[in-house]
C-alpha cells in the first residue's frame, strides 16, 4: 500500500522519536514496568493524544491511516507506549466523539488534546460489578482487574450492566468521582509498562451527563468502539512483528559461527523469509482495514481479520525471532523475548482470535 506524502513524513518524524527517545529506554521501562508518563506528554506535544480529534476541538484530525502509521512506528520500538497512544484514541476518544453529546465533547476533548489528561477504559468483560438502582441514577460496587491506561488515573470509559445480560450503558468516570479510584497496578505478561492495573467501584454513581449514547444502548457503542479498536490493536500487534523481525535479521548478521554469520545459513534464512511474508500478509490487512474507515466504507470484518492475521504474525514472528537468537532469545538482554510477551498481550485486549473469525464469519454469510 502507498502512504501519502503526508503520512510519510508522518513516519519519519515518528520513526525519528522512536529511535532517538524510547530506543534507549525501553528495557528498563519493561523491567521496572514504569508508566512512560513523560515520553507521553512529548507525544502529546506532537498531537498524538489528539491524532483523531477534529480541529475544531483543537485535535490534529489524523485519518485512520495516520493513526496506524503511528502505532506502528512506535510498536516497533516499544509496544507499551504504543498501546497508551492507542487506547487512549481507541477506547476513550473515539466513543466520546462519536457517540458523546456536544456538551460531554467540550469537556473532554480539547483536555485530551492538550494532554491534560489520558483517557483510559476499564474492560467490560473483566466487570466484576454489581449495580443498585438508586433514587437519582444507577450505582456500582465491585472491582475491574483490567483497566486501561489505570496508572495515567485520568477519565475512564466504563460500561455498567443493566437488566437483561446483553443490555449496557456506557458512560465516563472522571477523575475523583465519589466511589471510583484506583487499585493494583496490572501483573501481565506483556505491555508491562502500559499501565495496566485495576479499578474499585465502591457505591460509585455516575451522573446522566456522564452517559455516552443511550440508556440500555451500550452494546451499540461497544461494537464500534472495539471495531475501531482493532484497527489500532492490529497496527501494534504489525509493529511488534516487524519490531522483532528486524531486531532478528540485526543479530543474524552480527552472530558468527563456523567463520560466517548466521544470516548465510539455510535454515536461518527460511526462518527470516517466514517472518517477511507473514509480516507483509499483515500490513496489507491492517492498512486496508484503516483505508475503508477512511473511505466512509463498512469495516468490520476487515478489522476482524487485521487482528486475526497481525495478531498471528506478531506471536509467529516473535517465536521465530527467539529461535533465531537460539539460547540468547530467552534472555532479557535482548529484546526478543520482550517482543514475545507483547504479542502475547496485544492478542486477547480488544477481542480473541475466536470472536475475529466469528465476526468474519458472520460478514461472510
Amino acid at each position: 500500500m502507498k502512504l501519502s506524502q503526508e503520512c510519510i513524513l508522518l513516519q519519519r518524524e515518528l520513526r525519528k522519536f522512536a529511535q532517538q527517545t524510547l530506543a534507549d529506554k525501553v528495557d528498563e521501562l519493561d523491567k521496572s514496568c514504569r508508566f512512560p508518563l513523560e515520553d507521553i506528554k512529548d507525544l502529546a506535544n506532537m498531537g498524538m493524544l489528539g491524532a483523531i480529534i477534529p480541529e475544531t476541538y483543537g485535535g490534529a484530525a489524523m485519518d485512520a491511516t495516520g493513526l496506524t502509521v503511528v502505532l506502528e512506528e512506535l510498536s516497533k520500538v516499544c509496544a507499551s507506549t504504543a498501546f497508551v497512544i492507542a487506547s487512549h484514541n481507541a477506547f476513550f476518544v473515539y466513543p466520546v466523539l462519536k457517540f458523546g453529546r456536544e456538551e460531554m465533547k467540550k469537556r473532554y476533548l480539547p483536555g485530551a488534546t492538550r494532554g491534560e489528561f489520558i483517557g483510559g477504559y476499564a474492560l467490560h468483560r473483566t466487570n466484576e460489578l454489581s449495580l443498585v438502582d438508586a433514587a437519582d441514577g444507577p450505582c456500582i460496587s465491585g472491582r475491574n482487574p483490567f483497566v486501561l491506561n489505570a496508572a495515567a488515573d485520568g477519565p475512564l470509559v466504563v460500561a455498567l450492566p443493566e437488566g437483561e445480560a446483553n443490555n449496557s450503558t456506557v458512560y465516563v468516570l472522571d477523575k475523583g468521582t465519589p466511589g471510583c479510584r484506583s487499585g493494583r497496578p496490572g501483573s501481565t505478561i506483556g505491555l508491562k509498562a502500559a499501565g495496566l492495573g485495576e479499578y474499585i467501584f465502591e457505591k460509585c454513581c455516575p451522573a446522566a451527563a456522564d452517559m455516552i449514547g443511550e440508556v440500555r444502548q451500550g452494546a451499540k457503542v461497544l461494537e464500534s468502539m472495539h471495531d475501531y479498536a482493532r484497527v489500532s490493536m492490529s497496527a501494534i500487534a504489525l509493529g511488534i512483528a516487524q519490531g522483532a523481525a528486524d531486531a532478528a535479521v540485526k543479530y543474524a548478521r552480527e552472530r558468527v559461527q563456523f567463520e560466517r554469520p548466521i544470516i548465510n545459513f539455510g535454515m536461518v534464512r527460511e526462518q527470516v523469509s517466514d517472518m517477511i511474508t507473514n509480516i507483509e500478509s499483515a500490513r496489507h490487512l491492517v492498512y486496508e482495514a484503516a483505508r475503508r474507515i477512511d473511505q466512509g466504507e463498512d469495516y468490520r470484518s476487515a478489522a476482524a481479520m487485521a487482528m486475526l492475521v497481525a495478531g498471528r504474525a506478531a506471536t509467529a514472528t516473535t517465536t521465530t525471532a527467539i529461535q533465531v537468537y537460539g539460547g540468547y532469545g530467552y534472555m532479557k538482554d535482548y529484546p526478543a523475548e520482550r517482543f514475545f510477551r507483547d504479542a502475547q498481550m496485544i492478542n486477547v485486549i480488544c477481542s480473541t482470535p475466536d470472536e475475529d473469525k466469528e465476526i468474519i464469519a458472520k460478514g461472510t454469510l
